[in-house]
């Protein structure tokens, strides 16, 4: 394997814990600040998603590389992991494009920005993860 790759496996779940920690800091602070209305639903459900996408994406990283790692076998297998590995992709940056959609609020931004970083990470790794397959 590259080490570009290598790096790219690990820096990318290390922003995503970084977005999904600070993204719940920042709710907390927003919430002490007095930003929502009291009325208003409970911090615990975005904070929840929060912490069900960040599972959910960490899962679809390690899947990936497990696909992507079992993948050598014959042409048949390969190509069925191959495709099997794209979806998941796929999956994986509809979520991160959603949550930097999502979080475009202004006392928010902060976390788009970091969900975009993360998306910008997921981009770098999935086109190393590409390069491995020639």
């Amino acid at each position: 394997m590259n080490i570009t790759y290598k790096l790219f496996s690990y820096i990318y779940p290390i922003a995503l814990t970084i977005t999904s920690g600070a993204g719940i800091l920042i709710l907390v602070e927003n919430l002490e600040a007095g930003a929502y209305d009291v009325n208003q639903d409970s911090i615990g459900l975005p904070i929840g998603v929060t912490l069900v996408i960040f599972l959910t994406l960490t899962l679809t990283h390690l899947l990936q590389i497990f696909l992507l790692c079992r993948g050598h076998a014959n042409f048949f297998a390969g190509l069925l992991m191959k495709i099997s590995s794209c979806l998941i992709a796929t999956v994986s940056l509809v979520i991160l494009v959603d949550r930097i959609v999502y979080w475009s609020i202004p006392n928010h931004a902060i976390i788009a920005i970091l969900y975009g970083v993360t998306a910008v990470t997921f981009v770098a790794f999935q086109m190393q993860t590409f390069a491995q397959w020639k």
